[in-house]
């Protein structure tokens, strides 16, 4: 009987501690903050990256979900509002963004 509580104990420990899923505000927030990272290394110094707009698709196949963006760029004295396109994995590691 000792076993089968260590055993239910350890099941019990495993699903808690499982990461969970973000969904909603947070994983928007996650995919704007990844998208901000993503600009702000890839432009040159001086030019600002503001995102205004964002939409998304969640790709089950690919692991992976589908953005679309509105980004205000700002250089020097000039501005311009753009759209790019990335795709951004589920662990939110590279992105692969087109302009």
């Amino acid at each position: 009987m000792k076993y089968f509580y260590l055993l239910l104990l350890l099941i019990t420990l495993t699903i808690a501690c499982k990461e969970k899923a973000l969904s909603g505000k947070r994983l928007e927030d996650k995919l704007k903050a990844t998208m901000t990272g993503y600009l702000d290394s890839t432009f040159k110094s001086g030019t600002k990256a503001a995102i205004q707009n964002m939409s998304y698709y969640a790709d089950k196949s690919r692991n992976s979900y589908l953005c679309r963006f509105t980004v205000n760029f700002k250089i020097n004295n000039h501005d311009s509002t753009g759209v790019m396109t990335a795709i951004i994995p589920d662990d939110f590691s590279t992105i692969t963004a087109s302009k």
